[in-house]
């Protein structure tokens, strides 16, 4: 899996995703990378080439699909 530079490491506070179409962010407090991937993909969001929000990634599969 190759994770986009949109997922950030906010020091001691866990990590920064932000998404690539709104610029929406969200914050997970979690010790590593692939630990703040897993959280953010079970609240939602799609992290791969492009980091995309929940609200995002079901607008655009309701377009291709429609």
């Amino acid at each position: 899996m190759t994770v986009h530079t949109l997922v950030r490491s906010t020091g001691r506070r866990g990590w920064t995703v932000r998404c690539d179409v709104c610029e929406y962010t969200f914050a997970a407090a979690v010790a590593s990378l692939p630990e703040a991937v897993a959280f953010v993909e079970t609240n939602g969001w799609i992290v791969g080439e492009r980091t995309w929000c929940p609200m995002c990634s079901a607008t655009h599969t309701c377009s291709r699909t429609a």
